[in-house]
């Protein structure tokens, strides 16, 4: 079993008044049921709806995301059987988006959030979205991989060859979703599976990746994760902050 680091962290920024992010995590050793496997589970959830409800579903969907993957996996490991992890993120994302229906269909404003959330197991690591907060693949120093897509109406516009990516950047509907929790009662999220060695996981909002380039977020790790999360938000904050900023990272230990 390889030891597994995890750290969340946000910050409000220098513009907002309030946070509608939510981050979590959960890692779990897990001897209970004769089995040596570890499981580390983060998320990150960005909210949106007047009169701080966004802060609210953004709770609400983090916490039921750590919460279902949780249940699931120590029920599967009580009955001995297989951990599907695929499927154990599928319905997490399907009861966090109810619960933020629910509570959508309670108001007259529009209510979401965005989620990224991540399990990591025996060298594998298993992702969900829902919106356009981000999951990357980072080896440190050498190279960045996004592995989500954005559910937005410009990352459409890009893979229509519209508009270029620097065009992006300053899009005037950048944050406009075509896919969130909470704004209809079924939801499709993406799923992924990477093998991993040393590599890290990033998990993070749009705060961080619209103040930060590529090569400024593979340039600020050095090694630490602690210290690599700090940085992050910092540089964040010192290109301008506009955003809440959220980070969530998970590594197994060298």
């Amino acid at each position: 079993m390889r030891p597994i680091t995890l750290y969340t962290t946000t910050d409000i920024g220098k513009v907002r008044n309030t946070n509608e992010d939510s981050v979590a995590s959960l890692l779990i050793n897990n001897h209970s049921f004769n089995s040596d496997a570890s499981f580390a589970i983060l998320v990150v959830a960005d909210g949106m709806g007047g009169h701080e409800l966004g802060e609210v579903a953004s709770d609400i969907a983090s916490k039921k995301f750590i919460e279902v993957v949780t249940d699931s996996i120590f029920s599967s490991l009580k009955n001995r059987a297989n951990v599907e992890i695929e499927e154990i993120i599928k319905k997490a994302v399907f009861l966090a988006n109810k619960e933020v229906w629910d509570l959508s269909k309670k108001n007259s404003d529009s209510i979401g959030t965005t989620l990224v959330g991540a399990v990591l197991s025996n060298n594998n690591v298993f992702i969900a979205n829902v919106g356009d907060s981000r999951a990357y693949l980072i080896n440190p120093h050498k190279s960045l991989i996004q592995i989500t897509k954005d559910h937005s109406v410009v990352q459409d516009m890009l893979d229509a060859n519209i508009i270029t990516k620097e065009h992006a950047k300053n899009h005037p509907r950048k944050n406009l979703l075509t896919r969130a929790l909470g704004l209809s009662e079924d939801i499709q999220p993406d799923i992924f599976k990477k093998e991993i060695e040393n590599e890290i996981i990033l998990l993070c909002s749009d705060g961080l990746y619209g103040m930060l380039d590529d090569s400024e977020i593979l340039n600020t790790f050095n090694g630490n994760v602690f210290k690599s999360a700090t940085n992050l938000i910092s540089t964040a904050n010192n290109n301008g902050g506009i955003d809440n900023i959220s980070v969530a990272l998970a590594c197994y230990d060298a």
